[in-house]
């Protein structure tokens, strides 16, 4: 499953410009599984995705800037093929702004490289245009 999650949020950041991209509206049927598995207030609908694998919608929240990146929580409702029950996860993420890419905080509080996507950089642009 951390495979899935990793490769999902990597999906969420990126397009081509940052005036290019911006979230487009949440779908219904994510609003009401967001209101049950991610009930606190303030997420942000960035992305929703289904393919043979997965069918997931990301989420983030309270970003923050820290120097030259953005602190954020994102948010995840995940459902692998061929499962009924959805799953969420919160993951603390950084944008590094200057570098158009994301990393994510472990438990011991270190920060790694998150898996990217072709549109990632334009969603990083995007969510530091946020401070």
């Amino acid at each position: 499953m951390t495979v899935a999650v990793l490769s999902v949020l990597a999906v969420a950041p990126g397009a081509l410009a940052q005036a290019d991209w911006s979230p487009k509206p949440e779908p219904q049927a994510m609003q009401q599984l967001r209101e049950e598995y991610l009930p606190e207030p303030e997420w942000q609908f960035m992305d929703a995705i289904r393919n043979a694998r997965v069918e997931a919608a990301e989420y983030i929240r309270k970003p923050r800037a820290v120097g030259d990146t953005m602190e954020l929580e994102a948010g995840l409702l995940l459902k692998p093929t061929g499962r009924d029950e959805w799953t969420s996860k919160v993951v603390p993420m950084r944008a590094l702004c200057s570098d158009g890419r994301l990393e994510r905080r472990s438990s011991d509080g270190s920060w790694s490289a998150y898996p990217s996507r072709p549109d990632t950089a334009v969603k990083v642009r995007w969510i530091c245009s946020l401070r």
